[in-house]
């Protein structure tokens, strides 16, 4: 007998999607020839949509970062066509200041590695820990069947 689906009953989870644990950008938005035209896009993007305006967000990032950091700059770190890279401590700043990871995760991507936030590091550890566990024990059932074959 063929079971026919409750349509009468909603289905709760049918349109969620749960929030990504690492932020990262739609790979369309920034895709270009090369990583420091992708990481200008990123940078673009993350001031267009913090909302606050160029201007207002490099005064917060001169007084974050300790040095003067103008709306010019800004522009042109985020113009593909500059050739002015951001460095790690005013991408930092900016990160610090937007709360938006995903041009770092952009860049950190490349070798192979992501940011994510501290609270998930207690996580990160217990899985970690797990692992070792289970290697260990595979270790172990390894030695102990070495051990009885040469009974």
């Amino acid at each position: 007998m063929v079971r026919r689906p409750d349509r009468s009953t909603l289905d709760l989870f049918r349109d969620y999607e749960p929030q990504p644990v690492v932020p990262r950008f739609v790979e369309a938005d920034v895709r270009a020839w090369t990583e420091a035209r992708r990481l200008s896009r990123a940078i673009a993007l993350t001031l267009d949509e913090d909302g606050r305006g160029r201007e207002a967000l490099a005064d917060l990032l001169s007084e974050r970062i300790g040095e003067r950091v103008s709306k010019g700059m800004l522009d042109n770190y985020a113009s593909p066509e500059k050739p002015h890279a951001i460095s790690a401590l005013r991408l930092i700043g900016l990160v610090t200041i937007t709360g938006d990871a995903r041009a770092l995760n952009l860049i950190l991507g490349e070798a192979g590695l992501i940011a994510i936030d501290r609270k998930y590091e207690a996580l990160l550890r217990r899985e970690r820990a797990r692992e070792l566990r289970e290697r260990l024990e595979q270790e172990e059932r390894a030695a102990d069947a070495e051990w009885r074959a040469k009974r």
